[in-house]
């Protein structure tokens, strides 16, 4: 059980925190603590920070076209910006989730935000792919990833019950992206050319810096780490004492077993620390999870970079090939905001609509190179995209019930990271 599984909506009265529920008579969800509707507001105000903020990412298939186009480039040149949007924004993990564990998810989503449409805007001075390889490749990169890593924190802080539903809609912001940003950076590049039309981008996408601004730590949590913590420390001085565990000269002194003695030393990690954030690292489902994670995020980068080419294999024209990658869109939309709804009103468990999704993807992506008609490429595309939006949705609320909310932060961080280090091998596979 998490941290907010445990944990009411928390208020401070006459020196104690008191726990309740404020919730009106008649009303559906309280007005304050998870599941409320100040929670409800956040989800809205993490997916709208989502949406701006990864932008960039699911607009690469335009991008790569609009740099062979301007650039000159050969593919391989066009390519690297677009392999290192997706590579360097999971790599971010690294910085990000070890931030998120110490200052919170806020901050770093803010500075994030700033980075990525600096990266975006700079981009306007580009005169060569080099230059776009820092600029939108690192730069861009670095900020989306720092902003996409923490948010799912968030989502798991202020929920206990939706928390599949909130983070489907919180993901739902980027599906978002994929159906207004290609098309807008169209209508731009035509009227302004790309360069310009990448600092209009870079402008708009400033907005994931005000609703980043909206993403704090809810007051009811912070209480009750605080009070978890202090519970931690009085009973590891209990434990101390009542075993002869003392200190002397830098040396260990116990009466007790080295069993204790090591139960003492984990007791006294204070959290938000860094040594505290690596202890995600001793839960066995933690790996079961980074390799699930990679597993996925290797097959779906693969995938959505050859279906169009698979399809126009097969016969099918270009432009009914992007219409069917788009009109897919659709269903991964639809699988991020069904399913894990249903699972969070205990029609089944967590663990077993990821299963099944694992196993129905699996099974479509083996027999995809069967099909060879438009209807049954399309029939199987709109299928794995369903599979890949309710699948995505999943993973950080599991990794919160496994971890706990207060290691989520780098918990993620080091899962996104897994993947993005794989992900740099995607070309020679391809």
């Amino acid at each position: 059980m998490t941290v907010a599984d445990q944990a009411p909506p928390c208020v401070q009265k006459n020196g104690t925190v008191a726990c309740k529920n404020e919730k009106k008579k008649g009303a559906r969800f309280p007005r304050y603590g998870p599941d409320s509707v100040h929670s409800w507001v956040t989800a809205g105000a993490c997916a709208l920070a989502t949406f701006f903020g990864v932008g960039g990412r699911r607009s690469s298939g335009f991008l790569y076209v609009a740099i062979l186009d301007t650039f000159n480039a050969s593919r391989s040149q066009a390519a690297w910006p677009i392999i290192l949007l997706g590579g360097v924004l999971l790599l971010t993990g690294l910085i990000a989730g070890p931030l998120a564990h110490r200052y919170t998810p806020r901050p770093v989503a803010i500075v994030g935000g700033c980075i990525g449409a600096f990266g975006l805007i700079i981009s306007y001075f580009a005169t060569n792919i080099e230059y776009l390889v820092f600029s939108l490749g690192i730069v861009h990169s670095i900020g989306s990833g720092m902003l996409f890593v923490v948010i799912p924190t968030v989502i798991n802080e202020h929920f206990v019950r939706y928390k599949g539903l909130a983070m489907g809609i919180n993901f739902a912001g980027a599906t978002m992206g994929t159906f207004v940003f290609p098309k807008f950076l169209e209508l731009a590049t035509n009227q302004y050319g790309f360069k310009s039309a990448l600092l209009l981008f870079g402008a708009l996408c400033l907005n994931a810096v005000a609703f980043s601004l909206f993403l704090r730590q809810p007051h009811w949590l912070r209480e009750k780490l605080k009070k978890e913590q202090q519970a931690r420390a009085d009973k590891c001085h209990v434990v101390n004492e009542s075993t002869g565990i003392g200190h002397d000269n830098g040396t260990v002194v116990s009466n007790g077993s080295v069993e204790n003695q090591a139960a003492g030393k984990g007791q006294q990690l204070v959290q938000g620390s860094f040594r505290h954030g690596l202890t995600v690292f001793s839960y066995p489902m933690f790996y079961v999870v980074v390799y699930s994670y990679i597993a996925f995020s290797f097959a779906f980068e693969c995938y959505i970079s050859l279906l169009v080419d698979f399809a126009t294999d097969r016969g099918i024209s270009v432009s009914h090939a992007i219409t069917m990658l788009s009109t897919s869109s659709v269903a991964d939309l639809i699988g991020r905001l069904t399913l894990p709804a249903l699972a969070d009103r205990g029609y089944f468990t967590r663990q077993a609509l990821m299963t099944v999704s694992f196993a129905w993807m699996g099974s479509l992506y083996l027999t995809l190179p069967l099909a060879h008609s438009y209807a049954l490429v399309f029939a199987m595309a709109t299928s794995i995209a369903f599979c890949i939006g309710t699948t995505v949705v999943l993973f950080s609320v599991l990794l919160a019930e496994y971890v706990g909310i207060e290691r989520v932060s780098m918990a993620y961080g080091m899962v996104s990271a897994s993947a993005g280090m794989t992900s740099l091998a995607k070309p020679l596979v391809i």
